[in-house]
Formats: C-alpha cells, sequence, structure tokens
C-alpha cells in the first residue's frame, strides 16, 4: 500500500495521478499526528504534503542528498524497518520550467515565501545558475530574505515564484501579496498552486502580458518520480506528459460568454457530453435561486439586484473543476465574474453578428424591449467578451463546424 500523508487533502489530485501512473494501491491520510502515524505505518511508500515536508525529516534513518540540503521530505520508501526520504518535488520543479522553455541562467529571480518548498526551489535555481535569487516574506531567516514590503526594491527582477499558499483553494480569493504592474522587466510568473488552476497572481500575471505557470505539471513530474522510487522502475517522459494533459484537461471549465441568442446554451449542452463535463448554466441556476423567470423578476426588481443574485452564482461554481458553465450576457458586466471564473475556467467567446441575432424573433429578455435594443447590447458588452475572452469563436458556419473548431481550439489552448 502507498499514500498521501498530509491534511485537508480531500481535493488532492494525487490518488488520480498515481492511479494514472499504474498505482492502484494508492490512498489518501489525512493525519493530525505525524509520529502516531509513523509508528503504526503499514505503508510501503508515501507521499508528504503540507504541513510535514519539514517536521518528517527528524523521523528519516536515510536522507537523500537534496532533501537533507532543502530539510524538505515529500516522498519516503520503507525498507524493511528504515524509511528513506526523497525530495522529488526538485525534480518536478526543474521538470516544470523545462517543459515550459524557461532558462533561469543569468536570471535575477523572486521567491515569494522562504517555507520548506522554497529551499527546493532556491537549490534548483542555484544548481540551474540563477545570477541572483531573493526570497520575500514575512520573517527572515537566511542572507537572501527581505520582506514583503520591499518588493519595489526588486522591480527589475525577471522572474517570480510563489511558493506561499496565498490564493490556494480554499482560499481562492486571498489578497495579492502586492500587485505586479511596476515590474517592466517581468518575463514570467510561476506559482506552486495547481488549485486553481489560475491564481489571483497568475491571472494579475497576464494581465500584465507576463507568461503564467501553474504548478499542475510539477505535481505531476514530483509524482512520476515518486513512483518510480516506490516500484524501482521508470516511467517515459511521454507517458507522464500524457497523464498531465489528461488531468488538465479534465480540470479545466469551459465557460461561455457572449451576448443573448449567440449560442452558449446550446454549445454548452452538445459539449456537455462529449467533453464528459458537467453542465453549469447561470441562468437556470438563478431562476432555481429566485423561484421565477428572470424575465418576471426584471419586472420587479432592478438590473442591479438580479446582478448580485448572478454574482452569488458564479461564486458557488469557480472553486469547481470539470464543468461546462454557460453564461447570462451581462455576466461580464461584473468583472468580479470573470476574474473568478478565469481561475478554473478557459473563457470561450462566441462571436456572433448582432445584426443576424436582431433578425430573429426575440422573446422573453428582459433587456430587450425591441429587436434594435440587442445592437446597444453588443456596443456596451462586445469589448468586454473581448477582453475577457481566452478564445474567441466566430459563429459563421454551422453547429458540427463550430464543435469541432472550439474542440480543436480548447486542445491548441492547452498545448501552448
Amino acid at each position: 500500500m502507498f499514500g498521501l500523508l498530509g491534511k485537508n487533502l480531500s481535493h488532492s489530485f494525487s490518488k488520480d495521478i498515481h492511479n494514472a501512473f499504474g498505482n492502484k494501491n494508492y490512498e489518501l491520510y489525512n493525519i493530525d499526528n505525524l509520529e502516531t502515524f509513523l509508528k503504526s505505518n503499514h505503508l510501503s511508500g508515501f507521499n508528504v504534503t503540507i504541513p510535514y515536508k519539514s517536521e518528517i525529516v527528524k523521523y528519516i534513518d536515510i536522507l537523500d542528498p537534496i532533501a537533507e540540503a532543502t530539510n524538505s521530505v515529500n516522498t519516503v520508501v520503507v525498507k524493511g524497518k528504515k524509511l528513506f526520504g526523497y525530495n522529488t518535488d526538485y525534480y518536478g520543479f526543474i521538470e516544470t520550467l523545462k517543459y515550459n522553455n524557461i532558462n533561469v541562467e543569468n536570471k535575477d529571480v523572486i521567491i515569494l515565501g522562504n517555507g520548506s518548498v522554497s529551499n527546493t526551489v532556491v537549490l534548483a535555481l542555484e544548481t540551474l545558475k540563477a545570477r541572483k535569487i531573493v526570497r520575500l516574506c514575512k520573517n527572515k531567516k537566511t542572507t537572501i530574505d527581505d520582506y514583503f514590503d520591499n518588493y519595489k526594491e526588486y522591480l527589475t527582477y525577471q522572474i517570480i515564484i510563489n511558493t506561499t499558499p496565498v490564493g490556494m483553494y480554499p482560499k481562492n480569493d486571498d489578497k495579492l501579496l502586492f500587485g505586479l504592474n511596476s515590474f517592466k522587466s517581468l518575463e514570467v510568473a510561476v506559482d506552486l498552486i495547481y488549485n486553481p488552476l489560475r491564481t489571483k497572481f497568475l491571472i494579475e500575471a497576464e494581465n500584465n502580458n507576463i507568461k503564467a505557470i501553474n504548478g499542475l505539471y510539477m505535481l505531476v513530474m514530483q509524482a512520476k518520480k515518486a513512483h518510480e522510487l516506490f516500484f524501482n522502475s521508470d516511467i517515459p517522459l511521454n507517458v507522464s506528459n500524457k497523464v498531465y494533459k489528461k488531468l488538465l484537461k479534465k480540470m479545466y471549465n469551459i465557460v461561455f460568454v457572449g451576448l443573448p441568442l449567440s449560442g452558449k446554451s446550446k454549445y454548452s449542452k452538445l459539449l456537455e457530453s462529449l467533453l464528459n463535463k458537467k453542465l453549469y448554466d447561470t441562468d437556470i441556476e438563478v431562476e432555481n435561486v429566485i423561484n421565477m423567470s428572470i424575465f418576471d423578476y426584471f419586472q420587479i426588481y432592478s438590473e442591479a439586484e438580479f446582478r448580485m443574485f448572478e454574482s452569488e452564482i458564479v461564486r458557488l461554481v469557480y472553486k469547481k473543476h470539470n464543468h461546462i458553465v454557460s453564461t447570462g450576457g451581462g455576466t461580464v458586466k461584473v468583472w468580479e465574474n470573470i476574474e473568478r471564473l478565469k481561475q478554473n475556467g478557459i473563457i470561450i467567446y462566441l462571436n456572433k453578428d448582432p445584426l443576424k441575432i436582431a433578425e430573429k424573433k426575440i422573446r422573453g429578455r428582459p433587456l430587450i424591449k425591441k429587436n434594435e435594443d440587442i445592437l446597444l447590447l453588443a456596443e456596451e458588452r462586445i469589448p468586454l467578451y473581448k477582453k475577457a475572452c481566452d478564445i474567441l469563436i466566430d459563429i459563421n458556419y454551422d453547429t458540427v463546424y463550430h464543435i469541432n473548431e472550439i474542440k480543436e481550439k480548447i486542445d491548441a489552448y492547452l498545448n501552448r
């Protein structure tokens, strides 16, 4: 038997990854006391996560040099009565840089946080010949540490790596440690968090045209190395990459935005079974909450009150994975909705010509009293749709064509 030791593991993906590598005897162990667990340990090997990566070091009989240098163990192999400790996060981090074509040699790097994982990142960066390394933190421990408040002294650095839990599920909406607008030389932002897929930190990076990378590939690659240690075997890189891409595809939500009658509901329903994702229609969910149609609601209440309900519905889905989300046409008017939906979602804008929509019989749309009103909505909202989207689909052809186009563009987006 094998498994993962840690706290709050209900949303961990480690079991899925190890199962995909062929280890069907892998379980999650939420534990409150590490020493107590180890005394009754019956596992042949196990992984270790927050908050035990440093604490477990004192129980290890033989430490791998990297684990010893970083004072961090995330993989343990049991041989007889002895525990052998390894740090496969080191391998996972380096492979993440390789996979994303990031060269740190002669680059200046900021690390956010100075916990056990940051030690691993520092050692990897030193091995890869980074020029300067600074860790920004609350409490300084070493000569390379400085306080978060002093970040403006490092605005010329090219790479920034988050090793803190700020923005990690379930606290997705944690306030940013600081903004990135002033980092004019910044090329890459890496967040070791993988849930959500895009933390507020990574969304901030993308908004500033900075390459943004999450921690999912690192999670898969450290698991690959752990599996190899458990079974004294090798997993080909192409196999582990397939596991990563399959997991990534499953984790992402597909979020449709666009004008009323642009096809959001239609394409959501058609793709639900094709992509094996659960459908979540925000308009339907709103009506379930208010217990009336949206049209009837607008006869009594204001649009502002409706947007409040709509935002509440978005808050119920944005932390989830593997959904198709069909949004209301005006969801983009509250930009916080988009910032949230982006965390686990690929935003797809269905760009249908408003003049063609205006040719249809439009009924039951509270903000469209006459067909020409769709043109006014388009003028207001199209810039927001374009700003929000990761993928734009011009709705000009038949349904089958666009279904294939959407699938192809999703694959291309995930394989960037």
